[in-house]
C-alpha cells in the first residue's frame, strides 16, 4: 500500500477542482493546472478533499503511480494557491545576469552572453546582478528551468565559480601541488 497515495489532499479556499473524464483541473489565484489520472486509479472529490484510490487488482504494478499521482496533485494545489520559488546565485568575478524582455541573459565567462527564454508561467527577477529569484505555479516546469539555468555554468570544484542554488555547498578541491626538491 502506498502511504503517500492514501493521503487526503485538502483544497484551500479560493482553489477549485473540476473533473473532465480522467483529467483534474485545479484553478486558483496563481493560474490553472491540470493532471491526467492514470487508468485503474480512481479519485473521490468530496467537499474540500480529494483522495486517490488504487484498484486492488493492480496493486503490484501501479503502486508507484498511486503515490506519484497523489503527490503531483498536491503539488498542483500548492502551486495554484501559494506558488513555488527557486533561488539561484551567480558566483565569479565579472559574472552577472539580467532579464531582457522575455529572456534571461547570463554573462558567465563565455565569449557571448547566453540568452535563455523564460517559459510561460515562470517569473524571473535578478537582483544585485547575481541573485536570481524564480517563481511559478508548476513545480516541475520551474525546477526544470532552474536546472537548465544552472547547467549553463555548473559550479567549478577548484575555484567555486558558477551558478548554484542558494545554500548549495560546493566542495573546493585542492589544486595541483608544486613538486619540491626536483
Amino acid at each position: 500500500m502506498s502511504r503517500i497515495g492514501n493521503r487526503v489532499t485538502r483544497i484551500p479556499a479560493g482553489v477549485t477542482v473540476t473533473q473532465d473524464g480522467r483529467r483534474l483541473t485545479v484553478a486558483g489565484p496563481r493560474g490553472s493546472l491540470s493532471i491526467d489520472v492514470p487508468e485503474h486509479i480512481s479519485f473521490e472529490l468530496s467537499g474540500d478533499q480529494v483522495r486517490f484510490v488504487l484498484d486492488p487488482e493492480y496493486q503490484e504494478s501501479l503502486n508507484v503511480m498511486h503515490g506519484t499521482t497523489s503527490a503531483r496533485f498536491a503539488d498542483l494545489v500548492h502551486g495554484v494557491s501559494d506558488g513555488f520559488t527557486k533561488n539561484l546565485e551567480i558566483v565569479g568575478v565579472g559574472y552577472r545576469g539580467a532579464v531582457d524582455g522575455g529572456n534571461l541573459m547570463l554573462f558567465v565567462g563565455h565569449s557571448h552572453p547566453v540568452a535563455m527564454k523564460i517559459p510561460e508561467g515562470v517569473r524571473v527577477e535578478v537582483t544585485d546582478n547575481v541573485k536570481i529569484l524564480m517563481t511559478g505555479a508548476d513545480a516541475v516546469g520551474l525546477g526544470q528551468f532552474a536546472q537548465n539555468v544552472r547547467k549553463v555554468r555548473v559550479p567549478d570544484h577548484y575555484k567555486g565559480k558558477g551558478i548554484r542554488y542558494v545554500g548549495e555547498k560546493v566542495r573546493i578541491k585542492a589544486g595541483k601541488k608544486a613538486l619540491s626538491g626536483a
